[in-house]
């Protein structure tokens, strides 16, 4: 975040979602008034690429912890773990592991598990859009590969520990990368060892939202905070990304977010200069 800082003249520099510590890949920066838009960005779905090992638990779902569990994997159902992946793909519910920065009475989750607390994580709703196998299970060492397509707030951590559960032998995550959030991709990210920096647009970010481009005389009403007709729009794009009552409103020189007012309204909530 510093060289970013530094690099960008002092500009307000702001993340859009941590990783865990065991975990790399991804991060999108966001700097000057676009770090108005972090929790629009932070709404993105991910992409991971996961390796998960089989056969035994740990106490932080994943390599970092201390192993609780340790059953072997000789006894796995290979063909019960494959059909398990398509029953997660949807809406469906979630427990956040321990060792996570949810936050419970205000306190992360993690700060009382490592106090020898037991805290209690509440399931919630998390999306799975697609999870499909990188690498076929290995029964030499217990460990597969996935790429898994999801929602915010998704912990792939829980994710091995159900599989786990479901064969019945334990796991937890051996590697985790973050390969994409939305429609920008590790592969093509700026490493932060480089000398200079490429900023992706505002446009760029808008194509991942479900969206609607208007014209002068409605980017002048919605800048000026008053709602515009949905009926006007000059174009319309299907995204991406899931937000909940809200659209996204492009015009020449602006992004904005809007809600939605009836059937026939977007009544702004924020707008942004390209």
């Amino acid at each position: 975040m510093g060289i970013v800082r530094k690099y960008f003249g002092g500009l307000k520099v702001g993340h859009a979602g941590t990783l865990d510590s065991t975990a790399s890949g991804l991060l999108v920066i966001l700097a000057g008034q676009a770090t108005r838009l972090c929790e629009y960005v932070m709404s993105l779905p991910k992409t991971y690429r996961v390796a998960i090992q089989f056969g035994a638990e740990t106490d932080s779902a994943d390599y970092s912890g201390e192993i609780v569990s340790n059953k072997g994997y000789d006894a796995l159902d290979v063909k019960a773990l494959y059909d398990s992946l398509y029953g997660f793909e949807g809406w469906r519910l979630q427990t956040p592991p321990p060792v996570s920065a949810v936050k419970i009475d205000g306190v992360p989750a993690y700060k009382l598990a490592r106090a020898g607390k037991n805290p209690d994580m509440k399931a919630r709703e998390v999306f799975f859009r697609k999870i499909d196998v990188i690498t076929p299970y290995d029964n030499t060492t217990g460990i597969l590969e996935l790429e898994v397509r999801c929602s915010r707030g998704t912990y792939i951590r829980s994710l091995a520990q159900d599989l786990g559960k479901i064969t019945g032998c334990g796991a937890y995550v051996k590697s985790l990368v973050r390969s994409a959030i939305g429609t920008f991709t590790l592969d093509a990210a700026e490493s932060p060892d480089a000398e200079d920096f490429t900023p992706v647009s505002l446009t760029e970010l808008a194509k991942n939202y479900t969206r609607i481009h208007v014209g002068a005389k409605d980017a002048k009403s919605f800048t000026n905070g008053m709602s515009i007709l949905l009926g006007n729009a000059l174009r319309t794009h299907k995204g991406i990304a899931l937000l909940k009552n809200e659209l996204c409103v492009d015009g020449n020189e602006f992004i904005g977010f809007g809600k939605y007012v009836g059937y026939d309204y977007v009544q702004p909530v924020i707008t942004v200069p390209k």
